[in-house]
């Protein structure tokens, strides 16, 4: 993807929920200092990393958002390697808000009462920690786990069912896997989150807090590797006759369509030996990028469901199951 088209798209995205990084989408598609640090033929996610950088340089205190250009020209040599090395971690956990009614429906249709639950591209595996906050639906809430102060609700363009609210399956046990996942013990962990945070979203930088805390108080176990090579090992942890739920949001769009496809071949034969469900992310095809869909994939059978459309980050959910 051509630099000016890759920034140009995301300043469409940004527009609303972000509009510093609106402007700037514009201003830096054909800023020199960019095409240094990106080159001109570029991956989709290059401006997030870029904005990524940036934020991490004005969190730390080393610039300004009022005056981007020095940032970009004192700072060269460290967004070069940013880009070149960091890999973008929105570890967003609004998006449980519209996981959870996923998971539910998971339950509901295979009436599985306990989770042995798999993320891919876990990042600091904040998701993973999904049965302890609380949720808001116009029908109901979900969740009471004691001292959570982390509460999740957004905008539903169409209702989640009632009944849904009303099941409660229970984690066996959780691992998520990363390619570098951060530490969160670390305050320097915690700072590299926030930087793919947008500007002006007070909410989620509140939501992150939340949910750091509550990971600090019982941290999930990460794998540190290749989504693909450790995936075997992965699927091969159901206990029992517990329903293996795995889950991704966007991580697969960061792979080569070789290696998305090695993934789902391995889910599929897992299904085979056992109770397994998958719920994902997907853009659509028209190039829109306007949302997620959420599907469902469930095995013996293999069937896959269609059952929302939603926000990036958590902000509405249109439920179509």
């Amino acid at each position: 993807m051509q630099r000016r088209e890759a920034f140009r798209r995301e300043a469409r995205q940004f527009v609303g929920p972000s509009p510093l990084y609106a402007k700037l989408s514009t201003e830096l598609a054909d800023d020199p200092l960019v095409a240094e640090i990106l080159g001109d033929d570029v991956e989709s996610r290059a401006p997030l990393q870029v904005f990524s950088g940036l934020h991490f340089l004005v969190l730390a205190g080393r610039g300004s958002w009022d005056d981007v250009p020095a940032l970009l020209r004192d700072e060269t040599d460290f967004l070069h390697e940013w880009v070149a090395e960091e890999h973008v971690q929105t570890n967003e956990v609004g998006r449980c808000w519209w996981l959870l009614p996923c998971f539910l429906e998971v339950a509901r249709r295979t009436g599985a009462t306990a989770l042995d639950c798999v993320e891919l591209g876990c990042s600091g595996g904040l998701n993973l920690l999904w049965d302890r906050y609380v949720y808001r639906y116009g029908q109901g809430r979900w969740g009471h786990h004691p001292g959570n102060s982390l509460l999740l609700s957004g905008n539903e363009r169409s209702a989640v069912p009632a009944e849904l609210l009303e099941l409660v399956p229970v984690v066996r046990s959780r691992v998520g896997v990363d390619r570098d996942p951060p530490d969160l013990r670390d305050p320097a962990a915690v700072r590299f989150l926030q930087a793919f945070v947008w500007p002006g979203q007070h909410e989620r930088f509140e939501r992150l807090e939340a949910a750091v805390a509550a990971w600090r108080e019982d941290p999930p176990e990460i794998v540190a590797g290749d989504m693909l090579d450790t995936l075997p090992n992965l699927l091969a942890r159901r206990r029992d006759d517990a329903l293996l739920l795995v889950w991704q949001t966007a991580a697969l769009n960061y792979l080569p369509p070789e290696r998305r496809d090695r993934v789902r071949e391995l889910l599929d034969e897992a299904g085979g030996e056992g109770p397994l469900a998958f719920v994902e992310t997907w853009q659509p095809v028209d190039g829109s990028h306007e949302y997620y869909g959420l599907d469902v994939q469930m095995w013996p059978t293999g069937e896959r469901i269609e059952v929302a459309h939603s926000d990036f980050h958590g902000a509405w959910l249109e439920w179509r199951a």
